[in-house]
């Protein structure tokens, strides 16, 4: 069904937009063709519902309404709430200002009646606009919430509050939710074009779904469907956290529209990670012989189309063991290569690298564990080459220790948070660690980092500056990080071309190093390795003088790291060695 507003095709069981949120004029009842089970289920409630609202016996004939009372007049006060205007008749619904008792920016109620700023998030305390909405039966779903009991889940809903004033009951929502924005618009403002938005990766979709999916879960066990679960619903706020947009479409759970959240969530998952259409065409078939435990987010969504996931329950276990298994830890063989050239234009060499290699058995479990360095100094004699020294034993002061305790610990999987936070710490560290020692010396040392932390198959890779980190995957070497240079800048703004990045008079201005200021601005990437995966961390003075295509066919035709290091730094120097040359080759396998 396409949208009316901004022209997104939506699955034919939307009511509302995925991508702007506007209401779909004709939906048609939530029956997915490509979901048999899910449709034919939902066919047959749909049908009773309808047999029942037609029979005379469950249908008497409607009395005659009373007049209906009169609108609340600006200025009036509702426990609290000041009218500001009446905004619409069915129901009715008033626009109003709330005192400044709860924060707008993350939900927190104030601390004291006095207090001018938020305990929570910082945010000053302002007074904040609410909407008003008079109860009547189709309020009946939003009203119950306010009835069921804490639960953790219900952070993901909006807060809803019941007033009363002269013996009428209103519910009272947010108007706006400021420092909150729809995943629609951040997947849309991320994406290559406004009709080409971006898609989650796994690792960052599992816990959202299975949120999503326990959010539900909880709703029907105590009697409720949620109605609309479009990207435009789903906002995403401050250290972000995820809630939805409001609660206007809950309502009392019926077969029907228990089967229609079930099928919401679905398209829902299928627009968050950009999962082509086309493999709603999976034939059950393929599924046979497959593992029990779904191996990724495309897993469960097959699972859904042939019938496997009836209920919330079925999706949470499923989404729960998806997110177990991507937890778990896989004991990789690392081989190391490590060299590092003065090349043949420059006296000093002011580049270091580190390589720690741990493999650690316990009770038979083998595991390995691995930090791979290099750094490019800056700053001249005795800048330079201390600068990048600092960094890397500042690095292996952080994380000797800790990736011995992430490796004892991730028996029973490892929270990629844990690595992200490891990674973070210890170039804190070094950065602090250049810095210091630049005002103690008086001088302006500097140096580039790039890095790839590594516990089994869990890989979180990092940069500041130009020195870069590849991965080898399939045969193909597709360059991770990004450089923070002037170079890169222009060839983003579309200024000059990738082949001009290499001759160009400015190239090696960088806009991004470790010890220029007290805190360092660092890009970090997520990655699961697989075997027969290879890292390459490398200082500009190979990349510059050896193209990408030349140094994947070094690597793959020298089978041993150690060599294939030796050849990019002989090639690098055969290409001019115009500075210093340094290489990091790890090759992951199973044995």
């Amino acid at each position: 069904m396409q949208c009316p507003s901004c022209g997104f095709d939506n699955a034919e069981t939307s009511r509302f937009c995925r991508q702007c949120g506007t209401p779909l004029p004709g939906a048609a009842p939530p029956i997915a063709e490509a979901l048999p089970e899910l449709g034919a289920s939902l066919a047959d409630a749909a049908l009773q519902e309808e047999l029942v609202t037609q029979s005379p016996e469950s249908n008497p004939p409607a009395e005659a309404s009373p007049a209906p009372a009169e609108a609340l007049a600006p200025g009036t006060e509702v426990a609290g709430y000041t009218i500001v205007e009446a905004r619409a008749d069915r129901p009715r619904t008033y626009r109003a200002q709330a005192p400044a008792d709860v924060c707008m920016q993350c939900g927190t109620p104030a601390a004291a009646a006095d207090a001018r700023f938020c305990e929570e998030c910082g945010a000053e305390l302002l007074p904040r606009d609410v909407l008003l909405v008079e109860l009547d039966d189709a309020m009946a779903g939003p009203a119950r919430l306010v009835d069921l009991p804490d639960d953790p889940i219900k952070a993901l809903l909006p807060p809803v509050t019941l007033v009363e004033h002269n013996g009428k009951r209103y519910l009272v929502v947010e108007e706006v939710v400021p420092g909150w924005q729809s995943l629609a618009e951040l997947l849309a403002d991320s994406g290559e074009a406004p009709d080409r938005p971006a898609a989650l990766e796994d690792a960052d979709a599992i816990p959202l779904a299975l949120q999503l999916a326990r959010l539900i879960q909880w709703l029907h066990a105590h009697g409720l469907a949620l109605g609309d679960l479009s990207l435009a619903q789903l906002l995403v706020g401050p250290q972000g956290r995820i809630r939805l947009r409001d609660v206007s479409a809950i309502a009392p759970l019926s077969e029907g529209a228990r089967q229609a959240d079930l099928v919401q969530l679905y398209h829902t998952l299928e627009d968050l990670t950009r999962i082509p259409r086309e493999t709603r065409k999976l034939d059950p078939a393929t599924l046979e012989g497959a593992s029990a435990t779904p191996r990724s987010l495309q897993e469960v969504l097959a699972m859904a189309r042939t019938g496997g996931l009836s209920d919330a329950d079925a999706w949470v276990a499923a989404l729960t063991a998806l997110e177990q298994q991507q937890r778990a830890v896989r004991h990789l063989v690392a081989r190391v290569g490590a060299r590092s050239d003065v090349g043949l234009q420059r006296e000093l060499n002011e580049d270091a690298l580190l390589v720690i290699d741990y493999k650690l058995d316990m009770a038979g479990r083998p595991l390995n564990a691995g930090l791979y360095v290099v750094a490019d100094g800056m700053g001249g004699h005795e800048s330079g080459e201390i600068a990048s020294a600092l960094a890397v034993q500042s690095m292996a002061n952080v994380v000797g220790t800790a990736l011995i305790e992430l490796l004892a610990d991730s028996a029973g999987g490892l929270a990629e948070a844990r690595l992200h936070d490891l990674a973070l710490q210890a170039v804190e560290r070094a950065n602090r660690a250049v810095f210091e020692e630049g005002r103690r010396r008086g001088n302006d040392m500097g140096t580039t980092l790039t890095f790839a932390l590594v516990v089994g198959d869990h890989c979180v890779i990092g940069n500041v500056g130009d020195s870069r980190t590849y991965l080898l995957r399939d045969g193909v070497l597709q360059r991770v990080t990004k450089d923070h240079s002037l170079v890169q800048r222009l060839l983003d703004m579309g200024q000059i071309t990738p082949d001009e990045v290499y001759t160009h008079p400015h190239r090696n201005a960088i806009t991004r190093s470790l010890g220029e200021r007290p805190q360092v601005q660092l890009d970090l990437f997520p990655l699961r390795l697989q075997p027969g995966d290879g890292l390459l961390c490398c200082s500009d003075g190979l990349w510059e003088m050896v193209r990408d295509p030349r140094i994947q066919e070094i690597v793959l035709a020298e089978p041993d790291p150690q060599r294939a290091a030796q050849r990019l730094i002989e090639a690098a120097n055969a290409g001019g060695g115009e500075d210093n040359i340094t290489a990091v080759l790890v090759l992951f396998s199973e044995q």
